[in-house]
């Protein structure tokens, strides 16, 4: 072993990277800017957790224990109402997750001494939310109890002064994963997953390739027009896509058991939607990259931002105000929520039309930045 050929090598190798300027941002600037993104995102504490309040006791106990809800930091309480029926909507749209219903007789029971009833409403989809908020709040429903029961400061209390300790029967219910599977709400999340991932490694790759082995020159002299080459090289893709997308869901609904409520005709709709705006970013990659390993790099940099301010793992909305801003303008989070408002709730185009207009306006605005560039490179 030659070791002055080695530092030869060593020393070309390194001044090689540093000449390219590309190659200095993936070496420098990408590892602090995902040291950043990482560190806000991944947050697993649970906290403001949106709640409604059903209170149809309407006194200074049940609106007591709806602000100890608010206090506790925990809850979020978007809306206070005594229709059930209006919270329900809200948690079908995905706007509550949690429903607190507070009964008529529930303050009288507990003036009275009886065991009050109480029911908290749990969406399931999110198994970690859902498990904590059920904890939190039969931690917050006793702790707020046990104040009624203290007498005031200026009251002296005896060793022979008797309290009777007010009691409830807190009745929790988690909806459409009432089991608090994991699975049911990860496995979802993942046909968006890999449809980003196939879509943004195949269709950059294949047209880097081009370029590298110096055949895009050949097809550039070809009466095809620029339009019609990315069609030739993203449509391919779109139907690998589509089929990863039927064979997930089998694997998804049949081999894991994960349960199907939704239109299929829905989802493969908006999986079409999402594809436009996964391949557009494609193609976007390959413009701004000159080799395969910069395109995966470059792929790297985008794919886990996208998954962690996505709401795949963690809540969108235990990110900073300031960085939630990423996950409004990432299409992966809206096409998560539909992908799991399908297969879990079953709700369709009446509540999921934002995500998919979405969708649908992202695209060919993507599409277009990408096309454009991609002629650019072109010429």
């Amino acid at each position: 072993m030659n070791l002055q050929r080695i530092k030869a090598l060593l020393h070309k190798e390194i001044k090689q990277a540093l000449r390219d300027r590309r190659m200095r941002i993936v070496i420098f600037i990408t590892p602090l800017i995902e040291l950043f993104l990482f560190g806000y995102a991944v947050n697993t504490d649970v906290r403001n957790i949106r709640t409604v309040v059903c209170d149809r006791a309407e006194t200074s106990i049940s609106r007591g224990l709806a602000d100890a809800f608010q206090a506790s930091g925990y809850f979020r309480i978007m809306q206070r109402t005594r229709d059930l029926r209006a919270a329900e909507a809200l948690v079908d749209k995905g706007d509550a997750q949690v429903i607190l219903v507070i009964p008529e007789h529930f303050s009288r029971d507990l003036h009275r001494g009886r065991i009050a009833d109480l029911q908290m409403i749990v969406e399931g989809t999110d198994s970690i939310v859902a498990s904590n908020a059920v904890s939190y709040g039969n931690m917050i429903i006793a702790a707020h109890l046990q104040k009624l029961v203290k007498p005031p400061p200026s009251i002296h209390m005896t060793t022979t002064t008797s309290t009777r300790f007010p009691r409830a029967r807190p009745e929790t219910r988690v909806w459409f994963n009432p089991d608090l599977k994991s699975r049911n709400f990860f496995v979802p999340g993942v046909i968006a997953l890999l449809l980003t991932l196939v879509s943004l490694v195949l269709t950059s790759f294949s047209i880097v390739r081009e370029w590298e082995v110096g055949t895009m020159e050949q097809l550039i002299v070809t009466p095809l027009k620029p339009i019609e080459l990315i069609v030739g090289k993203t449509l391919p893709f779109f139907l690998v896509g589509l089929i990863d997308l039927i064979l997930i869901f089998l694997v998804g609904t049949l081999w894991f058991r994960i349960p199907f409520r939704g239109n299929i005709l829905l989802l493969a709709f908006s999986a079409v939607l999402y594809l436009i705006n996964a391949l557009s970013i494609g193609i976007l990659i390959s413009t701004i990259s000159r080799t395969q390993q910069q395109a995966l790099m470059v792929i790297f940099f985008y794919f886990n931002p996208s998954m962690l301010f996505s709401g795949f793992v963690f809540p969108i909305y235990n990110i900073p105000f300031l960085m939630r801003w990423i996950a409004y303008v990432n299409p992966l989070s809206y096409f998560l929520i539909i992908v799991r408002g399908v297969f879990l709730k079953g709700v369709g185009i009446t509540v999921l039309w934002p995500q998919l207009l979405f969708l649908a306006l992202a695209g060919p605005i993507l599409l277009g930045i990408s096309v454009k560039r991609f002629h650019k490179k072109l010429d």
